[in-house]
């Protein structure tokens, strides 16, 4: 396979199958299972792959940090991995136009930090920042804890670089809030998971920097208290409220009892805990913003019990509780992530139900719910054995069965699709809306080599 590449990319570009084993596969075994390993340092360079991979047949999978959780950058032996990790630049900071300008390879961490050089912030952040990619946040249209706040990765950006399977570049690169010049081609490549082309730049607006922040972690009775408080927070501080997370019983005490045990902020419980983040000016306008929200939820005796971060460091451990979701797996060593989006008055309900389920057909099961309970998106995770994660088949059945007598759910709502959840997309679709995914794909990528497999099945 290198033979078909060795001509257009320099040796220290291409890594082979023995080195790739040896590498780091992120959450997928399968991400280091590639035939080779390509790692272009300009657009240019990946043009001259795509247009020879496509030439020779070659399934290429984009890939960025490895941190997706749906095997969407998962390969095979016959296939080529394309990484963006010598892509990072960052190309251009605008502070009156408020955009920053970046290659697909730079880190949400990277983006941020350039930002703050000009007192702006980027609108996009998720616990995985220091490797997540530009490139990958846009093919999956990642959302985060700030959704309630900036919007998805897909409202921050303003244009982008992509390349198509047979080397051609589509430049849209638009700096403006407002152009409506014709089809706006950028929303194609968004959440698309690499199937319709490969994304190596992007514009993404850049926001005020709040001067300070202030984040509680609250104690409500029910998730009904709970919704009332961000009933609250939302009109005590409007355009200040930067993110509200909730963590359910079975979560907070696990994640407590290997972070801080013995020592929590707040004790385990029956309660549902809450993260709470306000801006504001001052650190103590923001620290008094928060506190005047818990106040009036205590009164209104939503909020049994909290407390407020006095520093950076407690803050960053209020933070750890809810952001360090890889110890679901310590337990048992293994877990399954799923990712959902309920409307809000349906949610205690799926809830219920789900427990009600598990509790009957799949007993040794544990299951620890938290997530974005300001954008209504659940994070649904089942701690099991690495043996039973094998064989995920009936898990996944019954949950999604359960989603399924759920109107109006979502069951990706920032995770994407991948290869997992491949044949929900199929069953929940219509035909024709099917039909025209294919159309589009097939468009764009008729010899079917970009990332082939992931979000539609190639083989109808």
């Amino acid at each position: 396979m290198r033979d078909r590449f060795d001509d257009i990319c320099p040796a220290g570009a291409m890594v082979g199958p023995d080195r790739l084993r040896g590498m780091d596969p992120g959450y997928c075994e399968a991400n280091r299972a590639a035939g080779l390993l390509l790692r272009p340092d300009s657009t240019a360079l990946v043009a001259a792959i795509c247009r020879r991979a496509n030439d020779t047949g070659t399934p290429i999978v984009a890939q960025g940090g490895l941190t997706g959780l749906t095997d969407a950058t998962a390969t095979t032996g016959d296939q080529v991995a394309l990484s963006l990790d010598r892509m990072t630049r960052i190309l251009r900071v605008d502070p009156l136009q408020r955009v920053i300008i970046a290659e697909a390879g730079a880190t949400i961490a990277d983006l941020d930090r350039a930002a703050a050089e000009h007192w702006l912030t980027t609108g996009i952040d998720i616990p995985s920042r220091d490797s997540a990619t530009l490139g990958g946040a846009i093919a999956t249209n990642a959302g985060g804890v700030r959704v309630i706040r900036y919007g998805m990765t897909r409202d921050n950006v303003l244009g982008l670089t992509a390349v198509l399977a047979d080397g051609r570049i589509i430049e849209e690169m638009n700096t403006l809030p407002k152009d409506n010049t014709g089809y706006d081609l950028k929303q194609m490549f968004i959440g698309a998971e690499g199937t319709l082309g490969i994304v190596t730049a992007a514009v993404l607006r850049l926001y005020p920097r709040p001067g300070a922040s202030a984040s509680a972690l609250l104690a409500c009775r029910d998730l009904g208290a709970a919704q009332a408080v961000l009933a609250m927070a939302q009109v005590m501080a409007p355009g200040s409220l930067l993110s509200f997370e909730a963590m359910w019983p079975d979560f907070y005490r696990l994640t407590t009892s290997f972070l801080c045990p013995g020592r929590e902020p707040l004790a385990p419980g029956p309660a549902l805990h809450l993260i709470v983040e306000v801006t504001g000016a001052t650190q103590d306008a923001a620290q008094a913003l928060l506190l005047s929200i818990f106040e009036a939820a205590a009164e209104r005796d939503l909020v049994q019990d909290g407390v407020i971060a006095k520093s950076d460091s407690e803050r960053a451990a209020i933070w750890a509780i809810r952001e360090d979701t890889d110890l679901i797996a310590r337990p048992l060593g293994a877990m399954l992530s799923f990712d959902v989006s309920i409307e809000a008055d349906r949610i205690e309900d799926f809830l219920r139900r789900w427990d009600d389920a598990r509790a009957r057909d799949l007993p040794d099961i544990q299951s620890h719910v938290f997530g974005h309970l300001g954008d209504c998106n659940l994070h649904v995770c089942v701690a099991l054995t690495p043996q039973a994660k094998q064989d995920r088949g009936r898990i996944d059945d019954l949950f999604y069965a359960t989603l399924a007598a759920t109107p109006g759910a979502s069951f990706s709502a920032e995770h994407g699709i991948g290869l997992q959840k491949r044949a929900r997309l199929a069953a929940s679709k219509s035909p024709d809306t099917l039909s025209l995914m294919r159309q589009l794909k097939q468009m764009l990528d008729p010899k079917g080599i970009m990332n082939p497999g992931k979000v539609l099945d190639q083989a109808r």
